[in-house]
């Protein structure tokens, strides 16, 4: 870091911590990066209980993106992968989604952290016995993620077109 660096203040906020009931922090710093350009990053703090939420927002134009990947080698696996807060992830040959929530931070992580993601929250839907067919064809063919990734297609659908798949074999299509 730079020698003049100094850290963003913190404002004292009326929101109570949801986990101890104290006065949370407020954190604001905005910045630029490569890809995103300028973002605003809001992080409110409890100095009691430690609890932290971080929010990340793009103040760039956003556009309509749909990125895909093709998995077609053990390597395409440790591609990075960006996903916006705005972004879901999609792989049709298991029917598998990770949708934007709320409170979504987005996420970086790489293809096998996505399949992984996907392969732990199986048991989320494992009470609906109309689903546990589905669902067990699914942990099966994810239960050794470098071998039974061959063939699956990673599909970004962005609504801001920050996303990002770090691979010269993704294909990006704006809209």
């Amino acid at each position: 870091m730079p020698e003049d660096y100094e850290p963003p203040p913190e404002i004292e906020t009326t929101m109570k911590c949801p986990v101890c009931g104290r006065n949370l922090f407020l954190i604001y710093f905005t910045t630029t990066i490569p890809y995103e350009g300028r973002i605003v990053i809001n992080t409110y703090v409890c100095h009691n209980c430690m609890y932290k939420n971080p929010q990340v927002y793009s103040e760039g134009q956003e556009r309509k993106e749909k990125i895909t990947l093709k998995i077609t080698e053990p390597d395409d696996l440790g591609v990075l992968v960006y996903r916006s807060p705005k972004a879901s992830i999609m792989i049709p040959e298991l029917d598998a989604e990770i949708l934007p929530g709320d409170d979504s931070r987005g996420d970086l992580t790489t293809v096998e952290g996505i399949l992984l993601t996907i392969y732990d929250r199986l048991d989320l839907f494992m009470g609906d016995p109309e689903n546990e067919t589905k669902i067990s064809a699914i942990r099966n063919r994810l239960s050794n993620v470098k071998e039974s990734a061959i063939g699956l297609t990673i599909i970004i659908q962005d609504d801001s077109g920050l996303s990002r798949i770090n691979s010269p074999k993704s294909v990006s299509e704006f809209f």
